[in-house]
Parts: C-alpha cells; structure tokens; sequence
C-alpha cells in the first residue's frame, strides 16, 4: 500500500467502489446531495454518480467526473493505466491517464 501520511478527508460521495492505483486512490459513488423535490432519487439512481481521484500523500482531491449513472458496488479496477469502472445501466467504462 503507498499511503504516505495519516490524513482524514471528508469525500462527499455515498462510496460504492474503491480502488488505489500507485498515490492515487479512486473513490466513486453517488453523489451526497438531495434533491428537496427528489429526495430518494439519489439511493435510486436517478442523480448519476461521481468518481474522486484523490492524493494518498494528502487527501487532496486531483480531478472529478460526474457520471450520469451510479457505479455498481464494487465496480472500479485500476489495470495498465486505465480505470475500469461498472456502471448500474450494465456499461462497462474505461477511463484513460489523460
């Protein structure tokens, strides 16, 4: 594992997958907001979902992509430089370095 410091960073994402690829850890889920007019739309997939890249050594949050669907649980492997993600509509998403 390549953490490098004790940090604690609150990620506003329901986190659903997980995965760490050299100081990068990716974390996507659905986002932690609520619609007032909507309010379950979130846990029911319906307000997308939201992949962090964020810095082991401090927390810092490098890049962000909304998605327009929620990743399945567990759904994200980091292989060759790319991240592969599963998304809940059956897609399978690969993301490359750039």
């Amino acid at each position: 594992m390549v953490l490098e410091g004790e940090w604690n960073v609150v990620i506003p994402i329901y986190v659903r997958a997980m995965t760490l690829a050299d100081r990068t850890l990716f974390v996507a889920g659905l986002p932690d907001t609520m619609d007032p007019k909507d309010p379950a739309a979130i846990l029911e997939g319906r307000g997308g979902g939201v992949l962090w890249a964020v810095s082991t050594t401090d927390g810092k949050k490098l890049a962000s992509v909304n998605l327009d669907t929620p990743p399945v649980f567990d759904g994200l492997i980091a292989a060759n430089g790319r991240l592969y993600m599963s998304l809940a509509d059956g897609r399978l998403i690969c993301l490359g370095s750039k």
